[in-house]
């Protein structure tokens, strides 16, 4: 569940639909606003009693509910806890992951595997080409020379690469303990690096790029992750410090980060809680202190002739009273107003400077509507900005609260490179010559440079004093062109770079290494042994493989669906088979589950689909090669947007909705009939909320219940998973000490040959062995990344997880 937009380039499909023009790209924001993404409300509680169920499941306090950056931050200590105690029962000491990607493993226990992707192949880039791709990247910072490179991904911590991003690997001490809502050290926003010292660097946690979409839903949801403040490393990435700050920065997130280049220690942030500076405290320690409220959403410094400045940008919110403003300092404490005549109707702003030139500045601007303001350049702090004039569209959607990058050739102050969204089928990166003219400015034929990059560029940078060497971080990964003055083109720089967002997974009935990925903004990939390739392009979200026919294969991108009927293999065997209203980012498609023995299964079993479009559910009786409107549905009353399906039977399907209803579909002579199973004797299920996944309990012969999992903002004490017996509704999330957490859980997985129960959450992957009565932590192996999906292979017993931030993982069930 990511950004949303339409595909980027055009693949030649057989038999392809023609393109919806109301499908038009509408960014991020299509993806997470209202309307799209299931917006997820705190779990509350009504007062209907309910069957026995654990102590969390309890009705919350008179006082109402506890705070919930108190209740993360206590239901990480709990898991820290627990996974310590897990490490403590091996007589043998924890071992780092045999790849270097994963999580540290127990010897001789069963542990999780990284499956990758470490990059996938043919990915979603313009130019003509298809190159490798990764993950959001949303900073960089590059070393003398180049070599040394530093990437911090919005959601899978920070990566390292010693030969100039030819290979990277993850830095997992970055996998430190979050304490505050939709928080981890994974999720990173900015970076920077000592120029004198490239073994220090800074890390702001928290992707400020999100902030937008933070504010206008709730907060666990994706990708709008936050942080637990600033990470400091003086090792160059082997071990991490969590620098402390006031008022505390947990719970918020980064866009920027500048070091004083005449004083190291020096160093400000520009955050979602205020402008901050690293001061100094007794005793040699630093603390981060907030010198200026509001948010800030770009900083940057450079010095001269013992000179040092600094450069801050306010991005105005919808409530605030104050306009944009770009502000200048030279300590980080003083600060005042930069200039004069600077637009005060701006959204936000990046700033671009010459690390050699503390007298010029350019501010790359959005509207409050996130399109295109300008351009503008300050010539000495005390003079008026100037509109530099003929400056390109780099954001043909609306999102520039999202993708706003800017870049100041090193050597000549009039080459400036300016990142947006798209371009053609790639990233929308310009080359502008700015030159004077009647006093003002403008750019001089302007020259499109990101063709081969993908889109969405969140960061631009050259490496340290070399004009030839310009670094993208965009949506796919990391990208370099080497002659950005000339002719270069942008590569992909991205082998290693496992920090790709897994949303849903599915593999192949019999054969393990068959694989497919729905992937954030970057489409759908497969992978047969150990490489991955990208074969479907835009978001990708829900993968069904026919399990008697695995050459059948469906996968949903961008409100439409597509199919192939010759193993997926490649972009062009997917014909475009329905395209229905969009209502959810990632609507959810299920088959009908492969029997334990396939060979008496009926063969019309594996041809049964159903979709969730809004309201409605869509069945198709062809696996996907039809959608009649005659076998669809509505549910009734105002049940929200179907966002979870589980089939029980060809003739019975389960329903959870975002309005946090449970509904029970039967197949009639009539047609299919759906009727609300989590109302009992006239009252609902106690707890409303997001539904995120539904699960059939197959020890019920009779196919009434059902397990199913909840989202939504912690808070209340309540139960994550119930269970439905056909009669009423029990909480299945444990007693202490083996209850499940109060965050968010995402999946439900249900094993039939051991009737074991597992769940994915924000925090971990848990197993039940008694239907929800207890709850064991699975975590040896696997990043604290948010685990969206969760699939058994009946054949190899392998429970397998889409974490978003670190690819696809496995462990031996």
């Amino acid at each position: 569940m990511a950004k949303s937009k339409t595909i980027k380039r055009t693949v030649p499909k057989r038999g392809k639909l023609p393109a919806d023009p109301k499908r038009k790209r509408h960014g991020p924001r299509r993806w997470l606003e209202e309307g799209v993404l299931a917006l997820y409300d705190r779990v509350r509680q009504s007062d209907r009693n309910y069957s026995a169920g654990s102590p969390s499941a309890e009705p919350a306090s008179e006082a109402g509910p506890r705070d919930a950056a108190i209740v993360w931050r206590d239901a990480f200590a709990e898991y820290r806890a627990r996974k310590q105690a897990i490490l403590m029962e091996s007589t043998l000491a924890p071992m780092a992951a045999p790849d270097g990607v994963g999580a540290p493993t127990v010897p001789g226990a069963a542990n999780w595997l990284s499956l990758g992707p470490l990059v996938v192949m043919d990915g979603q880039t313009g130019g003509g080409e298809r190159q490798p791709v990764a993950g959001r990247i949303a900073g960089l910072a590059i070393g003398p020379g180049g070599n040394t490179v530093f990437a911090a991904s919005a959601n899978g911590g920070v990566f390292i690469s010693t030969n100039g991003a030819g290979i990277w690997k993850p830095s997992e001490e970055v996998d430190l303990d979050p304490n505050s809502p939709a928080s981890a050290s994974l999720i990173c926003g900015a970076i920077a690096i000592d120029p004198a010292d490239p073994n220090r660097l800074f890390v702001g946690t928290g992707e400020g790029a999100t902030q937008t979409y933070f504010l206008r839903r709730i907060t666990g949801a994706l990708p709008a992750y936050r942080g637990i403040g600033v990470l400091r490393t003086d090792t160059g990435g082997s071990t991490w410090t969590v620098e402390s700050s006031q008022p505390d920065l947990a719970g918020e997130a980064f866009f920027a980060l500048a070091i004083n280049p005449l004083d190291r220690k020096s160093v400000v942030g520009a955050t979602t809680a205020g402008l901050y500076r690293r001061a100094a405290q007794p005793g040699g320690q630093f603390t981060w202190v907030r010198v200026l409220e509001g948010v800030f959403s770009s900083a940057v410094a450079a010095s001269a002739n013992e000179v040092a400045r600094f450069f801050c940008a306010r991005f105005p919110q919808p409530d605030d009273t104050v306009s944009s403003e770009v502000l200048s300092s030279t300590d980080g404490e003083t600060w005042t107003l930069a200039g004069n005549n600077f637009p005060t109707d701006a959204g936000r702003v990046s700033l671009g400077v010459q690390p050699g030139n503390p007298n010029l500045v350019y501010a790359l601007v959005a509207t409050s509507t996130n399109r295109l303001h300008g351009l503008y350049r300050l010539d000495g702090v005390g003079s008026n900005w100037k509109r530099v004039s003929e400056v390109p569209n780099i954001l043909p959607s609306a999102q520039g609260n999202y993708d706003l990058a800017i870049a100041v050739d090193p050597q000549q102050a009039n080459i400036v490179y300016l990142g947006g969204s798209f371009q053609g089928g790639g990233a929308s990166i310009w080359r502008c010559d700015i030159q004077p003219i009647d006093g003002a400015y403008r750019a001089l034929a302007p020259v499109s440079i990101g063709e081969h990059a993908h889109s969405d560029v969140h960061v631009l940078v050259h490496s340290p004093g070399n004009p030839n060497e310009l670094w993208c971080g965009c949506d796919g990964g990391v990208f370099l062109n080497r002659d950005p003055r000339g002719s270069g083109k942008f590569a992909a720089q991205n082998i290693g770079l496992a920090c790709l967002c897994c949303n849903f997974i599915a593999q192949h009935p019999t054969d393990p290494s068959v694989i497919f990925t729905g992937l954030q903004d970057n489409g759908t990939a497969y992978k047969n042994g150990s490489t991955w390739h990208h074969v479907q392009d835009g978001d990708g979200g829900y993968c069904v493989i026919n399990w008697r026919d695995p050459d059948k294969i469906l996968v949903f991108a961008n409100g439409r669906v597509f199919r192939s009927s010759t193993g997926g293999k490649t972009h062009e065997t997917w014909s475009l088979t329905f395209g229905p209203d969009w209502k959810t980012m990632t609507q959810p498609i299920v088959g009908m589950p492969m029997p334990l023995n396939a060979a008496v299964a009926e063969p019309a079993d594996a041809q049964l689909v159903a979709m969730g479009v809004g309201p409605k559910v869509w069945i198709s009786e062809d696996f996907g090669l039809t959608w009649p409107t005659a076998l669809a549905f509505s549910l009734t009353g105002s049940p929200g947007n179907v966002f979870a399906l589980a089939f029980a039977s060809r003739t019975r399907l389960f329903i959870g909705t975002t309005a946090g209803q449970v509904y029970r579909a039967d197949k009639l002579a009539g047609g299919w009939k759906a009727e609300r199973c989590d109302v009992v004797n006239g009252q609902s299920l106690r707890v409303t909320g997001t539904i995120t996944d539904v699960a059939v309990d197959w020890t019920d012969p009779n196919l009434e219940s059902v397990y199913v999992a909840f989202g939504s903002v912690p808070g209340d004490s309540v139960a994550r998973v119930w269970r439905f017996d056909g009669a009423d509704w029990q909480a299945r999330a444990g007693a202490p000490p083996n209850n499940l957490l109060d965050v968010e859980h995402n999946a439900l997985a249900f094993d039939r040959e051991l009737n074991h129960l597992y769940v994915a959450a924000d925090i971990g992957v848990w197993r039940s062995v008694d239907g929800g009565g207890a709850w064991d932590l699975l975590q040896n192996g696997l990043p604290d990344a948010p685990v969206f999906d969760l699939q058994i292979h009946p054949q190899q017993r392998l429970l397998r997880a889409a974490t978003h931030g670190r690819g696809v993982y496995e462990i031996p069930i």
